[in-house]
């Protein structure tokens, strides 16, 4: 078998060893695979149902604040998921366990964290029912969602009549940004797609493209970022001369690829997650399709990715971005924990922002003074958060601050390129040749 052939395979087989060993380093207290969530033996510590006390007497504390997570554990998102949220959201845990528990006021002391985990097996229906059980669960105090734009979309009815605040770190949709009211219980971390497009509209517009092929899976996140910049390239002068969808769990997209090719453009943009990003890079290497900017999306930020692809992996484009050199708080004392913690590095986009997320929730209880999640989501309103995303209050339940929006593998680091203040490298313009071999 040719030797390139063997690239998008070998990096899919690296990623999920890589996975497998987060998991395994992940065992703790903090998390639970079972996927029963009506057996958890956590006192109930909802704020209408707290004890009683005679005046003066200081209500009784929960054992523990219980964080309910339906996630992948299994399944195609786990590429996402294992890789970007749990380790994230674990790491957190630990970090406010160590330092003795998140304080809340109305019981006058520190509360110890964990997070309830099952497994939604990539299965949408499955998330949503065990999201139901989990907010049913007396037990249970908060929600961390599931990996991917759909996944959190199909929960946020179900969150937002529980009155029950969530916030979502791998999650972006036109939705989100036009009709933020819809679901007003729902907030995400993550940069939307309106300012990762604006910022890759200015990257191409700053390094001359005149053209180019576009392709993109047939899922939310793909749809909504394709909506957006095909009018934004042609208000910049930009010409699409190459576009397509394809599903989601496309196995082969070499004859997309080669249309793509045959167009001869100057950048290739794909609005893809983790496994098309691996097939279409590795395919692309195999037919010699070099375009001088060659973009993907999801899964381009992940370590894995560098290491799968070596040095194919310089220059190449993806949306992010985050690396542990931005000015943020603690960017690189995260960075290294994550190390030390999953032996792993985290992903250069989304880990950053599920890390942040206890840091959202942890600040906002403590803001509140209790439990009770009305009072946590009014809290989350009116709140400046600070996080290694940087400083923020959220605008219509947005995060307004990302250290970047567009990345390039650039000497073993995910460099911020995006045409601003916050670049951390100039883009390397055109791209490097593939390597022979």
């Amino acid at each position: 078998m040719n030797k390139l052939r063997l690239i998008p395979i070998l990096g899919t087989v690296l990623l999920m060893l890589l996975l497998a060993a987060c998991v395994e380093s992940d065992a703790s207290d903090t998390t639970e695979a079972a996927p029963d969530t009506t057996e958890a033996e956590s006192p109930d510590t909802t704020a209408d149902d707290a004890p009683t006390t005679t005046e003066g007497e200081q209500m009784e504390a929960p054992a523990e604040i219980v964080i309910g997570n339906p996630i992948a554990m299994s399944g195609p998102n786990n590429a996402g998921a294992g890789l970007s949220q749990i380790p994230s959201y674990d790491l957190w845990a630990a970090d406010v366990n160590a330092a003795g528990g998140i304080y809340v006021a109305e019981y006058d002391t520190q509360i110890p964290v964990r997070i309830e985990r099952v497994d939604d097996t990539s299965d949408v229906g499955t998330a949503v029912q065990l999201t139901q059980q989990l907010i049913a669960d007396e037990n249970v105090h908060f929600i961390f969602p599931p990996w991917g734009t759909a996944f959190n979309f199909a929960i946020a009815q179900d969150i937002t009549d529980a009155q029950t605040p969530v916030i979502g770190c791998t999650v972006g949709s036109r939705e989100l940004v036009e009709n933020p009211g819809q679901f007003p219980y729902f907030y995400t971390l993550l940069n939307q797609y309106v300012a990762q497009g604006s910022a890759l509209v200015e990257l191409l517009v700053d390094q001359g493209v005149s053209t180019v092929a576009i392709i993109h899976h047939d899922d939310l996140f793909g749809i909504d970022f394709n909506a957006f910049i095909v009018p934004a390239l042609e208000d910049a002068g930009i010409e699409v001369v190459f576009q397509e969808t394809y599903p989601l769990g496309v196995e082969d997209l070499s004859q997309t690829l080669r249309g793509a090719q045959d167009a001869d453009p100057d950048a290739f943009l794909a609005f893809s997650y983790p496994d098309e990003t691996f097939l279409i890079t590795g395919q692309a290497i195999e037919i010699g399709f070099n375009p001088d900017l060659f973009m993907a999306s999801v899964g381009v930020a992940f370590p894995p990715y560098r290491d799968a692809f070596g040095p194919a992996a310089e220059g190449i484009v993806g949306t992010g971005a985050w690396n542990p050199n931005v000015d943020t708080e603690d960017a690189q004392g995260f960075f290294d924990r994550h190390v030390e913690m999953h032996g792993a590095e985290p992903d250069r986009w989304a880990s950053a922002a599920c890390y942040a997320t206890g840091q959202v929730l942890q600040q906002a209880i403590e803001a509140a003074g209790t439990l009770e999640p009305v009072a946590v989501k009014e809290a989350m309103d009116t709140t400046e958060f600070n996080t290694i995303l940087g400083t923020f209050q959220f605008e219509n339940q947005l995060n307004p601050v990302y250290p970047g929006q567009i990345g390039q593998w650039q000497n073993g680091e995910f460099e911020i390129v995006s045409p601003t203040d916050d670049r951390t490298a100039d883009p390397i313009y055109p791209k490097p040749a593939w390597p022979e071999g």
